[in-house]
């Protein structure tokens, strides 16, 4: 650590650096300041995440690369704000997934930490614990909620909270909830990139043509080029931004709704709050469903939404299963009022072998895995470990969910 601030230390002295009047001389320390403050940007953030590792309390660098890297939300107020909290004393964790034991015994030594198995453990150990981490499945199970009457911290380890906030003790407040929002946006971005180009470019037909040895040119689906297509992205949140970036990088003119603000990030053309979608639809090409699922988006995309969009449109859905009405998707593709869907999700969950969609015209399916990827859990173990010596020392939390609204 001390060879880390020596380095960080002859960095400022570069920034410092002052040439004489001459044009190479001003030249010279300017690409001299340049560098020092690329390098000293690198070394502070090497000091933050070898802090965070070593179970020290995270530097503001640490948790400023986080909130830059995923474009996480940083509370409104301290969580010592809420009238519940204290310093915690027993956590219970998911010990089926990778990493997670190791991260919080590591940010937190000298309290009990108790990993579980399945939900049996986990509503015979959260009695008497400050938090619970895990599935959301798992830490707001009716059971769990039941056993763990001092549980104050509910850290669901994956973005989709529908069930959390269906619960009427969580819905009434009575739990601090923070996610894993936009952790796995980037992955889940290239799949819908990769679910589009799949429908665009005629895979849909080659690939099962390939399985027969069968060479032709003659497709029953358009082949259709994505540059200087519009793309409207629903839903512009941690995981619409980064397919509406990946979009923009294919020359396509990308267009969203958000329900917060008209906030726009400058690969975006138009953000429009969430009442334009139907104004919207009619103006798209692509139309890509990145909504969480509450009362407001159940069964948004229904018959009435999709005669709104062009028979030549692409739907693709990565958000949640239930704010389309699955009947009506699949009327609009057999009556070709669609060009084609993309779905990592469904409702039902799993899609029952017997359902339409899986005989639906230039359709592709995925078993909602469209955030897994090779990358591990090392994103969100970093947030973890964040808000874990946050929630310690009374700080302002990473992806607190807002009830209210359902995300």
């Amino acid at each position: 650590m001390r060879a880390w601030k020596q380095l960080i230390g002859r960095a400022r002295l570069g920034l410092r650096t002052r040439g004489s009047a001459t044009a190479g001389n001003a030249s010279r320390a300017a690409h001299i300041r340049s560098t020092a403050s690329a390098l000293l940007a690198v070394m502070t953030l090497g000091i933050a995440t070898a802090s965070a590792a070593d179970g020290s309390t995270p530097s503001a660098g640490e948790a400023e690369a986080l909130i830059a890297t995923y474009g996480l939300r940083l509370a409104d107020e301290p969580v010592s704000k809420r009238l519940d909290w204290r310093k915690p004393r027993r956590i219970v964790v998911d010990a089926g997934s990778r990493g997670l034991e190791d991260a919080v015994r590591s940010a937190l030594p000298g309290v009990t930490v108790v990993g579980v198995k399945g939900l049996a453990e986990m509503v015979a150990a959260v009695p008497g614990a400050d938090a619970a981490i895990g599935p959301a499945l798992l830490v707001c199970n009716d059971a769990v909620l039941a056993a763990g009457t001092e549980l104050r911290w509910l850290q669901a380890m994956n973005a989709g909270i529908e069930n959390c906030i269906a619960k009427p003790r969580i819905a009434q407040g009575r739990y601090l909830l923070t996610n894993m929002r936009a952790i796995v946006g980037p992955m889940i971005a290239e799949h819908t990139i990769g679910m589009l180009l799949a429908l665009t470019r005629g895979l849909t037909v080659s690939l099962p043509r390939q399985a027969t040895g069968k060479w032709s040119r003659d497709y029953d689906v358009p082949l259709v080029a994505v540059q200087g297509k519009t793309m409207l992205v629903a839903g512009l949140g941690g995981i619409g931004g980064e397919i509406a970036k990946r979009a923009n990088a294919l020359g396509m003119r990308v267009i969203a709704t958000r329900g917060s603000s008209r906030e726009r990030p400058p690969w975006v053309d138009y953000v429009g709050l969430a009442d334009e979608l139907p104004t919207l639809l009619g103006q798209a090409d692509v139309v890509v469903d990145a909504l969480p699922l509450t009362e407001a988006t159940r069964g948004l995309f229904d018959a009435k939404a999709f005669a709104r969009m062009r028979p030549s449109a692409y739907f693709l859905n990565v958000g949640r299963g239930g704010t389309v009405v699955q009947a009506d998707l699949v009327a609009a593709l057999q009556s070709r009022k669609l060009a084609g869907a993309g779905l990592d999700v469904t409702d039902p969950e799993p899609l029952p072998p017997d359902h339409p969609l899986w005989r639906a015209p230039n359709v592709v399916i995925t078993p909602h895995n469209s955030s897994d990827a090779d990358l591990g859990v090392e994103g969100q173990v970093r947030v973890l470990r964040e808000n874990l010596q946050r929630y310690a020392a009374g700080e302002r939390m990473l992806s607190v969910v807002d009830v209210a609204r359902g995300y």
